[in-house]
């Protein structure tokens, strides 16, 4: 009973596997093949035009046999220019089917790719910090170079195929129908072990896929850590850990070859069988006078290419199988929903004084976690005025900047800017109106002018170099080797930490938005560059509205109003003179040189 109950299993197991395969074939043809059906219809009509010159073969050489037996010197001069002629034909269709079909293929997975990396663009945050920026990377490179080596073989080789085989069982039909019958009879057999092994070849790749997304998570992490790794001489673990996933995916990809490879031998004995069969049918055919040698010949020839179409049809089985597993993980991100976004009756965001309220908010990254980041957080933040929010790690600071941002929406409660709040105005206006700059610098592989700029995409070249002037930026940009003009390499690694940090400053200067959000955003400086940012920042965030987070209490000092958190919660609120008399959390602070600067660290009276 429990085999039984087993098997049937099984079987359940094996048609849930077959329908979501044919599921995400449908999807895959609706969405992305038959758009281009045009295109697709003319490599369906260049493959036609392949497959009848395939067929054309079998038949002239049945009439050559038929012109040697006749003796006829004539016709075997025309069956010679026959053989040219479609030999010639056939290369030129050759090379039409192959660009024809290839055009159609790139063009389909650069459509994915633009549609993937669109939506990841368009994804939360959060989504976007959940996976390691590897998986992201190869979703874009590896599942859809599945998808492109699978789409090729499919389109190249099955519509070729499969018309080759029609017109040659034609031509089958008309020389010998009787024994064209027997021979299809049998070819239902060659389906089941492609359909096993197709099953396999799925499954497989799909670990795969995940194997190389860890892959390149891991080659990705390795390389950004390089400086760590040589500091540490820890290039022997690198490589351990890194061989560990190369050797798996070895693993998987042998797996591959050995499911792959099983298809071919299996389909050449069944066409051995069937060209022994047709052989012993024909010697009989012919002793009775059923059949011509030349009819035989060119009967033979028709299998045997048919047979080469068959084995070929094999191949595609087991390379669609990968292909559609790579769909599939694309079909996952792109079903993905975004949970921050604009409600439909969005309005842009009208800021006026820019004031900023913070309404009993709380927050927890995780849903239902059981430990909020926020909790019962109320502030507000008066317009054009300088807040500076301090701490120890981890007490939420960071996590009001990015709730201001919308990088996440609040669990509880509200945030309001100008009594708006910010969950029912668009996100494109609410960014537009804050400038963030983070001890996390983001810079690109590009020139300083082009990093700067990307504060504002329509920046003058007077507007990028008062930005750098503000920042204090200026004066070592213009001895870099190209000036403005110098490309500063991948996340700006040719330049200092407080190089970078001040070409940040002047990309969020040159935004000049109302809203100006600083975390940790001079703590690469040394003491004299802090001094030229810290006065070229109290020129700008005058009549701004500035959160600031900051440990230096030379920043700190400068603002307005100083909040102090504590496990994600507000503990004190007052100016630096107020808080001190009060002898609280913020006095603990300075006394412990978590605020301090460089040079001189507050020594507050003890108690």
């Amino acid at each position: 009973m429990g085999e039984a109950a087993e098997a049937s299993a099984e079987k359940k197991r094996k048609r849930g596997f077959d329908a979501q395969a044919r599921g995400t074939l449908r999807r895959f043809i609706r969405d992305w093949i038959w758009p281009r059906r045009g295109e697709v219809a003319i490599a369906l009509l260049i493959t036609t035009g392949l497959a009848a010159l395939t067929g054309a073969y079998p038949l002239i050489i049945k009439y050559a046999f038929e012109a040697v037996e006749k003796g006829g010197n004539d016709a075997l001069i025309w069956i010679i220019i026959a053989i040219v002629a479609v030999t010639a034909a056939r290369s030129v269709f050759l090379y039409l089917h192959q660009v024809a079909t290839t055009r159609v293929v790139l063009r389909m997975v650069i459509d994915i790719q633009k549609r993937a990396f669109s939506h990841l663009m368009g994804a939360d945050y959060a989504r976007l910090a959940r996976d390691a920026t590897g998986h992201l990377v190869s979703r874009l490179t590896n599942d859809l170079n599945f998808i492109q080596s699978s789409a090729q073989t499919a389109i190249v080789s099955f519509i070729r195929d499969v018309l080759s085989i029609i017109v040659l069982t034609g031509v089958m039909l008309h020389l010998d129908w009787k024994m064209t019958l027997i021979v299809l009879a049998v070819s239902p057999i060659a389906i089941l072990p492609i359909r096993s092994v197709g099953r396999r070849m799925r499954a497989v790749a799909r670990r795969t896929q995940v194997e190389l997304g860890g892959t390149t998570a891991r080659l990705t992490e390795t390389f950004s850590g390089s400086r760590l790794i040589k500091a540490f001489n820890l290039e022997d673990y690198a490589r351990r850990r890194l061989n560990q996933n190369f050797d798996q995916i070895l693993a998987l990809r042998m797996k591959s070859v050995r499911a792959r490879a099983r298809v071919g031998p299996i389909l050449e004995a069944l066409g051995g069988l069937a060209v022994a069969g047709a052989i012993s049918l024909a010697y009989w055919r012919i002793a009775s006078g059923g059949t011509t040698v030349g009819d035989f010949i060119a009967f033979m020839t028709s299998l045997i290419l048919m047979s080469q179409s068959v084995r070929s049809l094999g191949a595609v089985s087991t390379a669609t199988m990968e292909g559609l597993s790579a769909a599939d993980r694309v079909y996952e991100l792109l079903d993905e929903k975004p949970v921050v976004i604009d409600k439909p009756d969005a309005q842009p965001l009208r800021v006026g004084q820019g004031a900023i309220t913070f309404d009993n908010v709380s927050f927890a990254y995780a849903a239902g976690g059981e430990i909020p980041a926020i909790r019962n957080f109320s502030l507000i933040v008066p317009g054009g005025k300088t807040v500076a929010l301090v701490g120890r790690s981890g007490a939420g600071k960071s996590t009001v900047i990015n709730l201001v941002a919308r990088l996440f929406d609040v669990s509880d409660g509200a945030i309001l800017i100008d009594s708006q709040d910010v969950r029912d105005v668009s996100l494109v206006s609410l960014r537009r109106a804050m400038a963030i700059v983070s001890q996390d610098i983001t810079l690109f592989d590009d020139t300083i002018r082009a990093n700067i700029g990307l504060g504002r995409l329509d920046a003058t070249e007077e507007d990028i170099i008062a930005a750098a002037k503000a920042a204090a930026a200026h004066d070592f940009i213009v001895e870099q080797p190209n000036g403005y003009d110098t490309v500063i390499g991948e996340g700006g690694l040719r330049l200092s930490g407080g190089q970078r940090q001040r070409l940040a400053l002047a990309r969020a200067i040159v935004k000049n938005a109302p809203i100006l959000l600083l975390d940790e955003a001079t703590s690469a400086l040394d003491t004299e560059s802090e001094r030229l940012v810290q006065d070229a920042l109290a020129q700008f965030t005058r009549n701004r509205t500035t959160l600031v987070i900051a440990h230096r209490l030379s920043t700190v000092q400068r603002a307005d109003l100083i909040c102090v958190m504590s496990d994600g919660q507000l503990v004190e609120v007052g100016t630096h003179a107020e808080l001190l008399a009060r002898d609280g959390d913020y006095a603990r602070l300075c006394r412990s040189q978590v605020l301090a600067d460089v040079d001189e660290a507050p020594q507050p009276a003890e108690p």
